[in-house]
């Protein structure tokens, strides 16, 4: 039974990788180029501004960059990340010359207009163009606006370290006043190469945490406790800290803006940061959630996401210890390997089991090859004879592979392993191997494990089992480093656990 099951289940592996390789998100983020007809969809503010007079403000996680002509904040660019194909710094707010970025904003017709501050304040002096940086007592923007003679300001609150930045809106007069979010805030323009991970705008009402895939708009009247985009690795969002504040989020393609809406004062936080769960868990446990730890063949699934959890403390546990995140990936496929060991013995003996019926059960085959009930009822009496279960060496398999599939996602979707070096020439675990070693000596195991398996008396099966090492190969030669490691230390393991149990402890209950 376990021989029919595993090349199907093979395939089906290969299939899911064809699709990722050919429709995952590296060719949906092609289309992610900011283009006129997807901008105009989305009715965004233009602005007469190329960012030429801006002032770089930093403080010891990102860079900030901001416009002395509207006061928008035109970069949010992470210090500590950069773009993994060209070393250059990473932006999760990049504006084009002539639409706006993030910053205060009025309705004119229904249009919206980029206010003109009247003033500019760096902690109470007048701004001019510069790079400053945030004192370790913190540092405060202030800009002053006159709509339609009414006084408007915007304060920014900026800390010395971190990625959150606190701001006030001051509408004493209480006119329409829109703070705009800037287009695709939160999204890095990173060329995912695998896997289908959610890319565009997220929010979250009470603790239904929500993902924008149609274009449209959505409006929310003061419900939201924050909405954002986010990507594979990084996200950017604003949380609304006092009440009547509405929210609007629209998406047209690839791109997306969001906004806050409010006649009277606001209070909101404006977050751009990578996703690394300490994080997110202090600001807000449900942005846990847009770390896919549950994604299985074409959606989320309770059980991985609730196992991924656990197994990725684990490894950031052994990280703190060993300082090496390769290190933990290898010790977390050890300890694994150990508790599931008793399921590989049991799987391994009923194969074991299994083989050595192989001459009684084709003599039977033989004999009742014309009345197949017989047959079946002859295989069941002889299974209970012998007391072997003819399941027994598939379903051991088969509860582990919920754990199979959470450690995937925890190697190929935490932000954790990207940029972290392993030893030699793996610099970054969240890349493909730049010399293909890796994934070359994962495919030299698999065939090895191919060997000790016990071989199938059918030729067909014989040549699938053969093909699968190949197929596998092709496709990991680009797979994160890390999750190659993952699984050729899993084979060089499951290889030795075969050779003892095979040649040691079976042998030795023999006799």
């Amino acid at each position: 039974m376990w021989k029919r099951l595993l090349p199907v289940a093979l395939i089906v592996i290969s299939f899911n990788l064809i699709l990722y390789y050919f429709w995952g998100p590296q060719k949906r983020e092609q289309h992610a180029v900011t283009g006129k007809q997807s901008l105009s969809a989305l009715s965004l503010p233009m602005v007469n501004d190329l960012y030429t007079h801006t002032v770089s403000l930093g403080n010891g996680d990102v860079d900030w960059s901001l416009s002395l002509k509207t006061g928008q904040i035109a970069k949010w660019t992470l210090k500590h990340y950069h773009h993994s194909s060209n070393h250059e710094p990473l932006s999760l707010l990049s504006t084009k010359p002539g639409y706006a970025g993030m910053g205060l904003f009025s309705h004119d017709g229904g249009a919206l207009v980029a206010l003109l501050p009247v003033a500019i304040l760096w902690n109470g002096s007048a701004l001019s163009p510069s790079s400053l940086t945030v004192p370790s007592s913190g540092g405060e923007i202030l800009e002053r606006f006159l709509v339609a003679g009414h006084p408007v300001s915007l304060k920014y609150d900026f800390s010395p370290r971190g990625y959150v930045v606190k701001a006030h809106v001051d509408n004493p007069d209480h006119v329409n006043v829109v703070f705009g979010s800037g287009l695709n805030f939160g999204v890095s323009g990173i060329t995912q190469i695998y896997g289908m991970e959610f890319q565009g705008p997220v929010y979250r009402i009470s603790k239904k945490f929500q993902e924008v895939k149609k274009d449209g708009s959505l409006f929310f009247d003061s419900s939201v406790k924050w909405v954002g985009n986010e990507d594979k690795y990084f996200i950017g969002y604003v949380a609304p800290r006092s009440p009547g504040i509405s929210t609007e989020i629209r998406k047209g393609g690839a791109n997306s803006w969001f906004q806050l809406i409010s006649k009277d004062d606001m209070d909101f936080t404006l977050v751009g940061q990578p996703k690394r769960y300490e994080l997110l868990k202090k600001q807000d446990e449900g942005l846990i959630d847009t770390i896919d730890f549950g994604w299985f063949m074409f959606g989320r699934i309770l059980l991985i996401s609730f196992l991924a959890k656990p197994i990725f403390l684990l490894m950031t546990y052994l990280y703190s210890i060993a300082h090496n995140y390769g290190i933990a990936i290898i010790l977390v496929t050890i300890l694994i390997k150990i508790i599931f060991s008793p399921l590989a013995y049991m799987s391994y003996k009923s194969i074991h089991e299994m083989q050595s019926l192989q001459p009684e059960i084709k003599k039977l085959q033989a004999r009742l090859k014309d009345d197949k009930a017989a047959l079946n009822q002859a295989l069941m009496e002889l299974y209970k004879e012998r007391r072997v279960n003819p399941l027994g060496g598939c379903l051991p398999m088969i509860v582990q592979i919920p754990v199979f599939v959470a450690l995937y996602n925890i190697l190929n979707n935490t932000v954790e392993l990207r940029q972290a070096p392993f030893m030699l020439w793996i610099h970054d675990l969240s890349i493909k191997d730049p010399y293909y070693v890796l994934p070359i000596v994962m495919g030299i195991t698999m065939i090895l494990q191919y060997k000790l398996n016990p071989s199938s008396p059918d030729p067909v099966q014989q040549k699938v089992m053969m093909f699968v090492p190949v197929v596998m190969t092709f496709f990991f030669l680009n797979f994160p480093s890390g999750l190659v490691l993952y699984w050729l230390v899993n084979n060089v393991l499951t290889i030795g656990q075969q050779y003892l149990t095979v040649n040691y402890l079976l042998k030795a209950k023999k006799t």
